[in-house]
């Protein structure tokens, strides 16, 4: 950046007196010509000459890369500190340290970018408060941890809209109720909500809307029991080891040329041990296994063995004999996924009620079998495409030929697989949004040293207002599916609109 941006000059006056220092260069009392005739310094109009000279000459040059010059204005500025800010994981020190490498020259002092972030925060919580949320009926809410305090989040489950984000220093029912009822007095009135078994959310959305459905998250049970199940894994997989280890030393021994029998004898006889607690592992975890896929298959509405719909009673009865099983395992862990399964049952299968209702509205209309192969069709194809083995087997994939097949052979068979698919994702069992959100914020909460209300409004409307690049909603942002009023640029909607102005 050259002396002419610290002078009063119009833009065409600036360019004139650079192209005149340029093509007057070598001419006797030039530059003090034209600093008299532009009111400039003498330094200003060889600074000008210089930079208009690099500009050409880059531009000209057949092994130089066209350069376009952008100016960099306060309005600019601002865009590019928010960005690094809430796009990025960067501190406030990182953002210094990050200006004079993409402007080089430019820098900002701490408290100018503290600033800045500041007033950007406020814009945020404004438009954050004046987001109509009427039009939200299902949510997922869910807590996490930044140095100990909770942030309370809660995500409608059609837009993956962040409608709450509020840092706490407790988790309690009375916490959760302040922030349900803050989205409420905006209009949120949710009817579902998918939850953990968190005691605090139950009472805060009890207090807020009684009315609404509490059903539990399957993506949680999912989760404790794969977390178990990887547990006992390891365990197996290290009795393995220990037994294999042990055979090789014994045989090592064995095999020596100074092999001593008295070190040999006592190693046997601990080889038994051995291989009855590596017995002991397997059978463990195959038991826990099994029972764990009794479980995840009682949370389907669809039983491919059968090939029969499942009422929620009867999917409850399997989750509740799952979990028995899992009781009478002799493991801690194993035992503590039976009880949570235990008492999450009623709440797991909930979500079935209304899926059951309106599977049997839509076979009314299409008719019951083609109906009931859609949903075995996409039933298999999700296990087809699991990363697990198990899942993928072959009986499955001939399963999902088979029923491929026949379903192709019902009318309107397209049709009802687009219907029963939209009814699939609007089941709303699961928090798999608000696992998303967190997942983003996540490393966030890792580069800050604490996490500020401040940021978390301004990392909301961030979050809203961007444009998403994947998934089912790829190309919107949440901001527009809830509001119906589309977001081209997320800083332009708080009020930092892109510098027009581009030499």
């Amino acid at each position: 950046m050259t002396g002419l941006a610290r002078t009063d000059l119009a833009t065409s006056r600036k360019v004139h007196l650079a192209a005149q220092a340029v093509a007057r260069q070598g001419q006797y009392g030039a530059v003090s010509q034209l600093a008299s005739a532009f009111d400039v310094s003498r330094p200003t109009v060889l600074a000008a000459r210089g930079q208009a000279d690099r500009v050409l000459t880059a531009h000209f040059a057949n092994d130089v890369a066209e350069v376009v010059q952008i100016s960099v204005d306060p309005r600019q500025l601002e865009r590019a500190v928010l960005a690094l800010r809430v796009v990025g994981q960067n501190s406030v020190r990182a953002i210094m340290d990050l200006l004079p490498v993409l402007y080089p020259g430019l820098g900002l002092s701490y408290g100018t970018i503290q600033a800045m972030l500041v007033r950007a925060e406020q814009r945020a919580a404004v438009h954050n408060a004046g987001v109509d949320l009427s039009t939200i009926k299902a949510a997922a809410v869910d807590e996490m941890f930044s140095q100990g305090d909770p942030v309370l989040a809660g995500v409608d489950l059609d837009s993956g809209f962040l409608f709450s984000l509020e840092h706490r220093t407790s988790r309690g029912g009375a916490d959760w109720a302040d922030v349900l009822g803050a989205a409420h007095k905006q209009g949120l009135n949710l009817q579902t909500v998918v939850k953990d078994a968190a005691r605090g959310i139950a009472a805060g959305v009890t207090a807020v809307f009684p009315l609404a459905e509490q059903r539990d998250d399957c993506f949680h049970a999912h989760y404790i029991m794969s977390k178990a199940l990887r547990i006992l894994e390891n365990r197996a997989y290290g009795a393995i080891t220990a037994e294999v280890d042990l055979e090789r030393q014994i045989t090592r021994l064995a095999t020596g040329k100074q092999a001593a029998t008295e070190t040999v004898k006592p190693l046997r006889a601990r080889l038994e041990g051995v291989k009855q607690r590596c017995r002991e592992k397997i059978d463990l975890y195959d038991a826990f296994l099994v029972a764990t896929e009794r479980a995840r298959e009682a949370i389907e509405i669809i039983d491919l063995d059968t090939g029969t719909l499942r009422t929620p009673e009867q999917m409850q009865t399997e989750v509740l004999a799952a979990a028995a099983t899992m009781q009478g395992l002799d493991d801690h862990h194993a035992r503590k996924v039976a009880t949570y399964m235990t008492n999450r049952a009623p709440g797991l299968v909930t979500y079935a009620v209304e899926l059951r209702t309106q599977l049997d509205a839509l076979s009314a209309l299409e008719g019951a079998d083609v109906v009931l192969l859609a949903v075995m069709v996409l039933r298999l194809l999700s296990l087809v495409r699991s990363k697990s083995p198990r899942r993928r087997s072959p009986a499955n994939q001939h399963q999902l030929m088979a029923a491929w097949h026949l379903l192709k052979q019902q009318p309107r068979a397209a049709e009802v697989l687009a219907a029963v698919e939209e009814l699939n994702i609007r089941r709303h069992r699961a928090s798999s949004a608000i696992e998303g959100f967190n997942a983003a914020l996540r490393p966030h909460l890792y580069v800050h040293k604490s996490v500020t209300q401040g940021f978390l409004e301004l990392f909301r409307a961030h979050f809203n207002l961007r444009q998403r690049r994947w998934g089912r909603h790829k190309g919107t942002s949440a901001h527009a599916l809830v509001t119906g009023v589309p977001v081209t640029d997320w800083l332009a909607t708080l009020g930092y609109p892109a510098t027009a102005e581009i030499n």
